[in-house]
């Protein structure tokens, strides 16, 4: 793997989205790890594998985003890794306690097109 090619961890379990979120991030030259619920979201997370950034969906089966986002902000090793939320959930206090518990970005599915992502990937990854 080349030393400036970045890897992203997407926690998303709309298989279809998964698939758009993958096309986009692989054509712009990230390396891409999935995880189809909280469950191996946090299995991936916390194994030796590192993550230069985290697309973090808050509907998730088994574990929620919130509480992988909990689990990731809790360790030494992990808590410096931005993480994006990507949900439908747009209430305030949703919002609030995702960046409470240490979410570095938020973004409304609905409210946003795809290359609007790619562009918040990037300015992250830039920092």
């Amino acid at each position: 793997m080349p030393e400036n090619q970045k890897k992203i961890l997407l926690i998303e379990d709309d298989e279809d989205l998964r698939e758009l979120y993958r096309t986009i991030l692989i054509e712009a030259g990230f390396l891409l790890d999935e995880a189809a619920d909280g469950k191996e979201g946090i299995s991936k997370v916390t194994s030796p594998e590192k993550y230069d950034l985290v697309l973090l969906d808050i509907m998730l089966p088994k574990f929620d985003g919130l509480e992988v986002l909990r689990t990731m902000k809790r360790s030494r090793d992990l808590a410096n890794v931005p993480v994006i939320m990507l949900t439908n959930l747009g209430q305030d206090s949703i919002i609030k306690e995702a960046f409470s518990l240490g979410a570095d970005g938020y973004l409304i599915k609905s409210e946003y097109d795809p290359g609007q992502l790619l562009q918040e990937v990037q300015t992250f990854l830039s920092k």
